[in-house]
């Protein structure tokens, strides 16, 4: 692979890796109810934002000459959305902030949980990016069908909660929005992991 591709794949990997951080940082800001961590992560997620563009009409016009990198052209833009995802979960931890609104001790374990299982996705999808390691690959796809399994159960559970007026609206809004973009985030982790390795678990 000659330089030029080297260094887009190095870029693609810088913004997953950036994206993992936002989430450790989200997780903070969650964790701690400190403003700080988010305004950290924004920072990041601006700078991904206006990447994008430039990176994803780079990596179609390289492809053109180079089929190495034909399994890369979707990249950018699952990257898109996966910072689209984080500035939603940003902006439910911001509103749960601002307007004190507190979480269950459950619904605080598990959302501590699911978004550690975030970041057990997001680590080696970055690391796939610069080697297509199918073992990595497995691994991702497996945890991303893992985390759509907890974030269901924590949701039907807490919807059961909420029936028997065990939760806040307000809290149980933002817990199962945060739980959605969650299984979004994850999903197209999976999606860079299987098409840059060019291999997928055979739906269940």
């Amino acid at each position: 692979m000659n330089k030029e591709a080297s260094e887009l794949l190095n870029t693609m990997y810088d913004m997953a890796n950036n994206a993992e951080k936002c989430i450790s940082l989200l997780q903070n800001a969650f964790i701690y109810n400190s403003s700080k961590p988010l305004k950290d992560c924004c920072g990041m997620l601006e700078a991904i934002k206006r990447a994008v563009p430039e990176l994803t009409k780079k990596t179609v016009e390289l492809a053109k000459d180079n089929l190495e990198l034909s399994p890369y052209v979707s990249v950018p833009e699952h990257l898109f959305r996966i910072n689209e995802n984080i500035e939603k979960l940003a902006g439910s931890i911001e509103k749960k902030i601002k307007n004190g609104i507190l979480f269950s001790d459950r619904a605080v374990t598990e959302t501590t949980f699911i978004l550690q299982r975030l970041l057990d996705i997001l680590r080696p999808t970055s690391e796939i990016i610069l080697t297509k390691n199918s073992f990595l690959n497995r691994y991702v796809q497996e945890s991303q069908m893992g985390i759509v399994r907890k974030a269901t159960e924590f949701a039907t559970a807490h919807e059961e909660r909420l029936i028997q007026g065990l939760c806040q609206s307000q809290a149980s809004s933002i817990y199962i929005n945060m739980l959605e973009v969650i299984k979004d985030i994850a999903w197209h982790a999976k999606e860079i992991a299987a098409k840059v390795v060019g291999w997928m678990l055979p739906k269940a």
